[in-house]
């Protein structure tokens, strides 16, 4: 009845990587960047690679051994993708990295509240800025620490320590611990 007529809705599920197609034929999957993409489908499975901006693409449905070249164009695609946001994938893979272990020695800060040194383990500057508004700095390093005191978006504070996601700090009047996630080290926009 409607032969003419096409229908697409593309679903991003992950940006730039993953996508769910639907239209008037069915659902599929692509996985990939736009230009070099590997799509699996009702009719199977099919890698597409285009060289962007030029209107030129290859496209073809994978089965027997000129597949191969497919796949070596999707492959060559992703790798150009990744190249092109670096910023992307470094923020995608920073958190699977294991630890760095320091091998510096801690730098000492001074306590502005009680004028003693204490051990701070970052080999980078010791100032942070305060990122959430309201953002709670507590006795102890627990959510049920008694509050201290709230602070501002955008407040300075001195890096003391830190330890499993919490971050003791002073702003100069009040030491105590603040949830390492609200603390940045630039100023927030």
């Amino acid at each position: 009845m409607f032969k003419g007529v096409r229908w697409q809705k593309r679903i991003t599920i992950i940006p730039g990587l993953l996508h769910i197609n639907l239209s008037k034929s069915g659902v599929s999957a692509s996985a990939g960047p736009r230009g070099a993409d590997i799509n699996i489908g009702r009719k199977g499975v099919t890698t597409s690679a285009g060289i962007p901006g030029t209107g030129l693409s290859y496209r073809q449905k994978m089965g027997g051994g000129r597949g191969m070249l497919g796949i070596l164009l999707v492959i060559a695609g992703l790798g150009w993708w990744a190249f092109q946001h670096w910023s992307k994938v470094e923020k995608i893979i920073a958190p699977m990295r294991p630890a760095a272990t320091q091998t510096a020695a801690p730098a000492v800060v001074p306590s502005r509240s009680s004028g003693q040194s204490a051990p701070v383990n970052t080999a980078a500057s010791p100032l942070r800025y305060v990122h959430r508004q309201g953002a709670i700095l507590r006795e102890e390093a627990k959510p049920s620490g008694k509050i201290l005191k709230k602070s501002t978006k955008g407040d300075l504070v001195t890096l003391i320590a830190q330890s499993d996601g919490w971050s003791k700090v002073t702003d100069g009047t009040v030491t105590g611990w603040m949830r390492a996630s609200t603390l940045g080290t630039e100023p927030p926009k």
